[in-house]
């Protein structure tokens, strides 16, 4: 028999696209079981209805997120096998496609980790992101989608919202596998503003943050607004930020998803240190491109407290501090030679390799600013090339590398291109001490490499053994040993390799004792590097180039 699904009335979003308005819908129907942190596991039923869909017999339909899994179409259940932590049908379908499971949610270790995308319970709310939570077959033909929720088993004063929008939404057409970089959060929520304004950015998070995110969402909010103005995007849709607890490792970290960012908190989060991410992150929505790292995530860093600076929401100290601990970790890093190449390769292999692409490429731009300013009087800099790549991007134009540098061989000439070749081949680059502007100038530097000291050896029930502890290391002289049980367990986070001054705190246990070791994980060997300095003479007034709008 067939389950009836009670839908909550709401409100129905409607988010531009470029494809047809008279695409065929999908529906996605999500009813929530009772959820209480306090258990750590619930369940989640969901349906998905695709008409006019067709799929071969034993090709991989689609992942399987969940159990009691039933396949049907046009013709009725539709047998098959699940292989490779898939579906594949047994039989050809035709006419449309119904699939309906159920997904278990619980804090299991995989819940937390560097990257919140897995289910997880916060209070009394669950959150994910699509890509773990639904059933996508590889179809290409794009969708529109029907998003409903039947949120009466989550209780009195639950509500729903994704990166569409608050309760049920209707998405115009879209593949459908942009529903998995999607972020789905129901149950007792937190909001800023409290009740959410079409079109308008918005916050939600579920458990207790242990500090009030408000400001901090609201500081968001309107850099976001100001961000529109400088990328010229003024059509985006409403820009939504989801914050829930970590369960795993390195709070405070993240994912970007479309107009949408996924943060999560923790020991040592608070509102205050989120804003560095939130810049970061945002920045993504507008220039992320698939054109390397030197790109993505360079002209990310290079901006991250760049915009917020120039929105006058940090002071110039804050922004001279994030130059310096850019070049910080790119002078020091291990395989700064290393080519643009072999950065995708070994991305997940190399932590080295992991953070070049960020710090280099922001160091790119910083140079490419300076000679495009240099070259044009003032009138132009790196922000015109950017904005240009976006107005393309945006009008469905495919970016590359060669588009790139036609546009800077257009400002700069061959010297440009050179710089570019360079700094893919894995050429050592050095902004000249103006490049970021007549505030700062550049000065020779000595800074220790990162070296945590050990490597850690992760244990069954989450913690780490020190092993293969470095003889004179930092780690040796605050007094690890090998053997050494981290309870609190030590990893190589980027903000630390990024601070040359951040030390580490662990709690470790040896022959039935529990102490706290702290140190400095820097090796002895001192390399030369480059800082920069707040210029003196020049007055703030003269720091920050025009805003959005203005010459």
């Amino acid at each position: 028999m067939r389950q009836a699904w009670l839908v909550a009335a709401s409100s129905v979003l409607m988010v531009p696209s470029a494809f047809a308005a008279d695409a065929p819908i999908m529906t996605v129907r999500i009813a929530p079981g009772a959820m209480d942190e306090a258990i750590g596991r619930g369940e989640l039923r969901i349906e998905e209805t695709i008409p006019a869909f067709a799929w071969p017999a034993g090709a991989l339909l689609f992942r399987s997120p969940g159990v009691d899994l039933e396949v049907a179409d046009a013709q009725g259940p539709v047998p098959g096998v699940l292989r490779d932590g898939g579906f594949a049908p047994g039989r050809a379908i035709a006419g449309g496609l119904n699939v309906r499971y159920r997904l278990v949610v619980e804090n299991a270790p995989e819940s937390g980790g560097t990257t919140p995308i897995w289910p997880r319970i916060d209070g009394r709310a669950f959150s994910a992101t699509g890509m773990t939570m639904l059933a996508l077959p590889e179809a290409k033909t794009p969708y529109r989608v029907r998003l409903t929720w039947d949120l009466t088993a989550m209780g009195p004063g639950a509500a729903a919202v994704s990166s569409f929008g608050d309760g049920d939404v209707e998405v115009a057409a879209l593949p459908i596998s942009k529903l998995g970089r999607t972020i789905f959060m129901a149950g007792i929520l937190s909001r800023e503003p409290s009740e959410a304004i079409a079109g308008k950015f918005s916050a939600a998070w579920s458990g207790e943050p242990g500090f009030d995110p408000r400001p901090a969402m609201q500081w968001t909010g309107a850099l976001h607004a100001w961000m529109v103005r400088f990328f010229d995007t003024p059509g985006d849709p409403a820009y939504r930020v989801f914050l829930r607890a970590n369960g795993g490792r390195n709070p405070g970290g993240g994912v970007a998803f479309p107009n949408s960012f996924f943060a999560t908190y923790g020991p040592g989060v608070t509102g205050e240190s989120m804003k560095g991410i939130l810049g970061h992150e945002m920045v993504h929505t507008f220039t992320a491109h698939d054109l390397g790292k030197w790109y993505d995530e360079g002209n990310a860093v290079y901006y991250q407290v760049q915009l917020p600076w120039r929105a006058g929401t940090v002071s110039t100290e804050v922004y001279l501090r994030d130059i310096n601990l850019t070049a910080a970790r790119y002078y020091t890093n291990a395989e700064i030679d290393a080519p643009e190449d072999r950065i995708i390769p070994n991305f997940f292999k190399d932590t080295w390799l992991n953070t070049l692409g960020y710090d280099r490429g922001a160091l790119y731009f910083a140079i490419l600013n300076g000679k495009i300013r240099r070259a044009s009087g003032g009138k132009r800099s790196v922000d015109d090339l950017i904005r240009e790549m976006v107005r393309r991007d945006r009008g469905g134009e495919t970016l590359t590398e060669a588009a790139w540098l036609q546009l800077v061989r257009r400002e700069i000439g061959e010297d440009g291109v050179a710089l570019h070749r360079r700094m893919m081949a894995g050429g050592v680059i050095v902004p000249a001490s103006g490049d970021y502007g007549p505030c700062f100038r550049r000065i020779p530097a000595k800074i220790r490499r990162y070296e945590l000291g050990f490597t850690p050896r992760t244990l069954p029930d989450r913690r780490a053994e020190v092993t293969g502890l470095v003889a004179g290391s930092e780690a040796e002289k605050a007094g690890l040993r090998n053997g050494d049980v981290l309870t609190m367990p030590v990893i190589t986070t980027e903000g630390v390799k990024r601070d040359p001054l951040r030390t580490l705190t662990a709690s470790v246990s040896r022959e039935g004792k529990t102490f706290d070791v702290t140190w400095l994980p820097r090796t002895g060997t001192v390399f030369d590097a480059w800082q920069w300095e707040r210029a003196p003479g020049v007055p703030d007034s003269a720091c920050r180039p025009p805003a959005p709008g203005r010459p």
